[in-house]
């Protein structure tokens, strides 16, 4: 009997069947971190899209507000991440007080999970800075 040192080729093949068990889990978790960072990138698109709506309407005077859905998807062009169909709509409506106008703002998009939407509302008064 020799007194060869090394490994057997058994342990070789163990060796070698845990690293491909060690890789095909890390890949899957990365495939699903990476899922999850664009879902978060879209959700983060659709969010600032809806706030540059809100102060847009903020910044309106308040005599030129029209009650009424406005489509204003074209916001959404830059943004090919948010898969059809998308749109970006603002109502302007009377919450029963007279001088303030309430602004709501909505976000639909398709993700790869299923269709999300942000919303956002503010109240815009007759008397303020942008009279």
């Amino acid at each position: 009997m020799s007194n060869e040192r090394g490994f057997t080729i058994m342990e070789l093949i163990v060796a070698m069947a845990f690293v491909g068990v060690v890789i095909v889990s890390l890949t899957d978790l990365f495939t699903g971190l990476r899922q999850i960072n664009r879902a978060a990138n879209n959700y983060t698109i659709a969010t600032q899209v809806a706030q540059q709506l809100i102060e847009q309407y903020r910044n309106t005077p308040f005599s030129s507000l029209t009650l009424g859905t406005v489509d204003e998807s074209s916001y959404l062009t830059p943004y090919p991440s948010l898969l059809s169909p998308r749109s970006a709509s603002v109502t302007i409506s009377q919450p029963g007080v007279s001088g303030i106008d309430q602004v709501d703002v909505t976000v639909s998009y398709k993700d790869r999970t299923g269709t999300k939407t942000v919303s956002f509302s503010t109240q815009i008064a007759n008397k303020g800075l942008n009279r």
